[in-house]
């Protein structure tokens, strides 16, 4: 049984140059016409062309995505934050703690780290998109044609 779908969710990983942005990319990809979605990450950080790479093959353009920090947002009010390291997921505390939003975290590998051989990095991009998708899709449920 998948859970209702928020009407704003958050995604939150420490520069917004890998995770949070494949999430909202892919949250986008399925279900962006019924959920305002965002990303960010504890701090800022640089556009990551192997993300942009990767979230390609499943035919999201991330090469526009521009880098916010928590500091950034105009907006907290969010249904859900989804953070992807347990700093993150302490830093979404902090801000949203005080509030009804959901806060789930979701350990997730960072792809930069391990073999710094170019394919075997882009595997992991791809490892890491996989199971970032596989997440939404078993959290939210497959969204209609």
């Amino acid at each position: 049984m998948s859970e209702r779908l928020p009407a704003s969710v958050l995604f939150v990983c420490f520069l917004n140059s890998i995770r949070s942005p494949m999430a909202e990319g892919l949250m986008k990809k399925h279900f962006g016409r019924q959920v305002y979605v965002q990303s960010c990450g504890v701090s800022k950080g640089e556009l990551d062309d192997m993300m942009v790479a990767v979230m390609k093959e499943s035919g999201v353009d991330m090469s526009g995505h521009t880098s916010r920090s928590l500091s950034d947002l105009q907006d907290n009010s969010f249904d859900t934050v989804i953070a992807f390291t347990d700093d993150a997921g302490e830093s979404a505390r902090a801000i949203f703690g005080d509030s009804d939003t959901e806060i789930l975290v979701w350990p997730t590998p960072d792809p930069t780290s391990g073999e710094l051989d170019v394919r075997a990095m882009m595997n992991n991009y791809r490892s890491v998109r996989s199971f970032i998708e596989n997440r939404l899709l078993a959290r939210y449920g497959v969204p209609a044609a």
